[in-house]
């Protein structure tokens, strides 16, 4: 059975679709748990913690760009067939 181009972007862009809740519900989380902690006044808290939640956040937004990117190519390649 051939499978068109559009057919397998479709698959794609539902896997893509479905990672990308994921990805969003954890910057959400992420960012709302590094306001928190920089707004709190905690004296023993590790300033190593703040900058790994600082990373894990920006780690987090280059991943939602990199998803976007790929959809928008799956767009651009739908109609074709292999």
């Amino acid at each position: 059975m051939k499978m068109t181009i559009e057919e397998l972007a479709l698959s794609e862009r539902e896997f893509l679709h479905d990672i990308s809740n994921h990805i969003v519900v954890a910057q959400g989380m992420a960012s709302s748990a590094l306001r928190a902690l920089q707004e709190a006044e905690l004296n023993n808290l590790d300033p190593v913690v703040i900058d790994k939640l600082e990373k894990s956040v920006k780690v987090i937004n280059k991943m939602i760009v990199q998803v976007k990117e790929r959809r928008a190519k799956l767009h651009s390649i739908s109609g074709k067939t292999i």
